[in-house]
């Protein structure tokens, strides 16, 4: 057990962004995050249309607990009770509440097992040794530890639920899934990138990648993880958590980073606009496109091909959103 520092900067999980179908297939973009224009809402947007199909209010939601089920289409997040809620975004409706141990974030769905995975910490202050003699209310260090555990969706029942060793924590922006395989993956702050097996929580593979990383997006097709890195200065000096975002002064240059998953070779490192920073946790890979999706701190959807960084598309949502998750409805 060791103090956390958790290196908060977006997973979200885009499961299909940006894409053009086939013409002889109709289909519609759509787009779920969490809003607070007018109030903490969830808002549901069909993305071509410009259409807002439907807002559901919430109490709050943690950063880096949604997720999106293709299973049920549900749209899920950790609420500040612990509770996990999945809700069908286009029509409110509540599908599964599911009681949790603590506050689960790095969410990630097994849709073949049905199975909500993510991590969590509990907190006790250590005591001050300056204090003990005059036993003062003063705390000392806060010390953490850390679980990883995996939830049936169906019947809501903790499947598992074990400690792990994450030293200094994990960067929040930075984790994914590897179904085939039924690895979790965190990047720890030592800046390693981490395989987990969830159900035992133990640690199988460590693998050193050296920078910061974040928006991180894993490709099953070539088993890449596509992000942003930096060139200068540690990031997370530079993570405003009042907006939930990475700004980039002008001496730092962000890189649209594809790095091998099982090696941590770098494949490409296009230089991309940096201007204002990224919103945290939102980003997805087009595959039909081979475009990464990234949010702009003007809340523009902007879309680069991951093999030259070019911009190929950009979308301004009526409703800024947090915690986006998007999908193709046929």
């Amino acid at each position: 057990m060791k103090n956390l520092a958790v290196f908060s900067g977006l997973l979200a999980l885009v499961v299909l962004s940006c894409t053009e179908q086939p013409a002889d297939r109709h289909s519609a973009l759509i787009a779920t995050g969490i809003s607070v224009a007018k109030g903490t809402e969830i808002v549901c947007v069909d993305i071509d249309s410009g259409a807002v199909m439907n807002t559901t209010p919430i109490d709050c939601y943690l950063f880096g607990s949604t997720v999106y089920d293709p299973t049920t289409k549900g749209y899920g997040f950790v609420d500040c009770h612990t509770t996990f809620n999945l809700i069908n975004p286009e029509s409110g409706k509540l599908i599964k509440s599911i009681k949790l141990p603590g506050n689960v974030t790095h969410a990630v769905i097994d849709a073949k097992d049905n199975l909500l995975i993510g991590r969590y910490a509990t907190m006790i202050y250590e005591e001050d040794p300056d204090t003990i003699d005059t036993k003062s209310a003063k705390a000392g260090p806060p010390i953490y530890t850390h679980y990883i555990i995996r939830v049936n969706l169906s019947t809501g029942a903790i499947v598992s639920n074990n400690e792990i060793d994450l030293g200094d924590g994990a960067y929040a922006t930075t984790y994914y899934y590897n179904e085939k395989e039924k690895h979790y993956v965190l990047y720890r702050a030592d800046k390693y990138l981490i395989t987990i097996n969830p159900a035992t929580a133990e640690i199988i593979k460590e693998l050193y990648i050296g920078k910061t990383l974040s928006n991180s997006v894993y490709n099953p097709v070539n088993n890449t993880l596509i992000c942003l890195s930096f060139s200068t200065a540690d990031m997370s000096q530079a993570y405003s958590a009042d907006s939930l975002s990475y700004s980039t002064d002008d001496y730092i240059r962000t890189y649209l980073t594809v790095i091998n998953h099982e090696t941590g070779a770098v494949i490409s490192n296009n230089l991309i606009e940096s201007s204002g920073g990224y919103q945290a946790n939102i980003t997805g890979y087009d595959r039909e496109n081979n475009w990464y999706i990234a949010v702009n701190s003007k809340f523009e959807v902007v879309c680069f091909d991951v093999s030259t960084g070019e911009v190929k598309k950009r979308y301004i949502p009526e409703d800024p959103m947090k915690d986006m998750k998007f999908w193709r409805r046929y």
